[in-house]
């Protein structure tokens, strides 16, 4: 992970092309696939929607219509579920803070509308969480599973639309999974694991920032 971070920095560092800021928010629908320290997989998890926001920087790489990014993200997920055997009833609520690199590419265009692809990865941080057990609240800072720095990659595609010549509208859909997040106290023999799978639908603006070489271009023009 932060191989790549060091790559995108390079990279943007030593672009030339056309640079500006985002911020982005919108709905999350969440999972969580659990298996427990047996290797058993809780059944009847079910999904919750909550929001996110993003925001960050955007820039120009390589080629024409190849982007690259590096933000925050504050992500809210969590998961509902029971038990029948037992008459348990689990409910999760978990907010994340991550860092997020991204890469997307304008695959065409129909009049104004450009159709882009787009594939992240994030290393996100528990901020807070609870986890509901029939009657009893428990705080997850501190349980290793949910307190492990998670690692997301997602994908999806999206358009925008033009509002002014500096700024843009988007839509964009992004399905993403989790690496494991695992229990570590449990030692080499415990299967304990948690996964977190997310569809994300989210609407951003798009501002571009004028740069040093499109300035001198305007001086010279007038």
């Amino acid at each position: 992970m932060k191989k790549l971070l060091l790559i995108s920095f390079l990279i943007v560092g030593f672009s030339v092309s056309a640079q500006g800021v985002y911020v982005e928010a919108g709905k999350v629908d969440s999972t969580f696939d659990f298996t427990n320290s047996q290797g058993e997989t809780l059944d009847n998890l079910q999904h919750t929607t909550q929001n996110y926001v993003e925001a960050g920087y955007r820039r120009e790489i390589l080629t024409e219509g190849l982007n690259v990014s590096l933000g925050l993200n504050y992500n809210s997920y969590g998961s509902v579920g029971s038990d029948n055997t037992l008459n348990n009833f689990f409910e999760w609520d978990v907010d994340y803070l991550g860092v997020i690199l991204g890469f997307d590419y304008t695959l065409f265009n129909i009049q104004d509308l450009a159709f882009h692809i787009k594939a992240t990865t994030s290393m996100e941080f528990l901020l807070q969480g609870t986890q509901t057990i029939n009657n009893q609240v428990i705080n997850l800072i501190d349980v290793e599973e949910f307190d492990d720095n998670a690692i997301f990659f997602r994908g999806g595609a999206g358009l925008s639309y033009p509002l002014t010549e500096n700024s843009s509208v988007y839509l964009q859909y992004l399905y993403g999974e989790s690496l494991g997040l695992n229990d570590d106290n449990g030692g080499s023999t415990s299967q304990e694991e948690l996964r977190i799978q997310t569809h994300m639908v989210g609407i951003g603006m798009r501002i571009s920032i004028p740069s040093k070489k499109d300035e001198e271009q305007i001086d010279s023009e007038e």
